[in-house]
């Protein structure tokens, strides 16, 4: 079953399949711009406009190139290709893309960040709450001394 809300404008869609999972997608079409205090829920949500407050989404947030957002943000998961000015804290998986910036302190399991992309703060690692990454040896260390010509 299939359920489906959008106005009139077709800038903002939530769908829910409840076929295959519980969850909803929401996006915020390019052009539109909302300030509020917090926007929280389960699923996943796409930022195509401009967005002004906190999120805390259980789930995963989408930032496409045109987006923004001015905010502290937590999530699982997060795709970034706009624009953040805020800290991001993700329990899974930060993904900053090429033409993705960020400006504020991150905290995630795990990030990566492609070439081109633009992140100005701290950054920290934390433990995942999924799988543990698995743990790497430390690499062979080289003795300066057995090089040198005599």
């Amino acid at each position: 079953m299939m359920k489906t809300f959008k106005k009139a404008n077709n800038d903002v869609t939530t769908t829910t399949d409840t076929t295959t999972t519980d969850t909803a997608t929401t996006v915020l079409g390019k052009g539109i711009r909302i300030e509020a205090a917090l926007l929280s829920g389960e699923g996943t949500i796409e930022i195509e406009g401009e967005y002004d407050g906190e999120i805390n989404i259980d789930g995963k947030l989408i930032l496409a190139k045109s987006g923004r957002i001015n905010g502290n943000i937590k999530t699982k998961t997060a795709y970034i290709s706009g624009n953040i000015e805020g800290n991001i804290t993700c329990t899974e998986l930060l993904h900053i893309k090429p033409t993705g910036r960020i400006i504020g302190d991150i905290e995630s399991a795990s990030t990566l960040m492609d070439e081109g992309a633009i992140f100005v703060g701290y950054s920290k690692m934390s433990s995942s709450t999924s799988n543990t990454p698995p743990r790497f040896d430390a690499p062979p260390r080289f003795d300066e001394d057995e090089d040198e010509d005599e």
